[in-house]
């Protein structure tokens, strides 16, 4: 059985590696983030690293029922103290996670179970995106507002 699924193994081996480092790169950020907004965005972390752990639990599962090993390793952690660097780091990490699981989605057509759980993760990630997104829009309307305004006080 693992002969079969040896290349869905090893696209979901690389989704539990990304999601391992989510877990201790969003951990991370929960720690640091410091400032005015920390009460916000540390909790938001800190959901991101439980959610990551979810989504490493439920691919790790399915490699050990898919006949596979699950990789204890992870990626390199990206980390900041400044906050809107860790906002763009993690719309770069969910961004990430939304390719991966379209890519093993694809791997993964034979398997109608394997693809609804794949979705409904790859939802998730998505709506990760799209909400990172807004945050980041937003800032960067204020920074052009901030910016703007110390242009006339200048």
């Amino acid at each position: 059985m693992a002969d079969k699924n040896s290349k869905l193994i090893e696209k979901l081996n690389d989704i539990l590696r990304h999601e391992w480092t989510g877990v201790a790169q969003y951990a991370q950020a929960g720690f640091l983030v410091s400032g005015l907004w920390r009460e916000v965005y540390s909790k938001m972390f800190f959901d991101a690293a439980e959610e990551s752990f979810k989504h490493a639990k439920l691919i790790g599962e399915k490699i050990v029922a898919l006949g596979g090993v699950p990789t204890v390793e992870r990626n390199a952690v990206r980390q900041t103290n400044q906050l809107e660097e860790m906002l763009e780091m993690a719309y770069a990490f969910e961004s990430a996670a939304v390719q991966l699981y379209k890519e093993a989605l694809e791997l993964a057509e034979h398997d109608r179970a394997l693809v609804v759980l794949l979705e409904d993760i790859l939802l998730e990630e998505q709506e990760g995106v799209d909400q990172l997104a807004k945050i980041l829009n937003k800032l960067a309307t204020q920074q052009a507002a901030a910016t703007k305004g110390r242009a006339r006080t200048g």
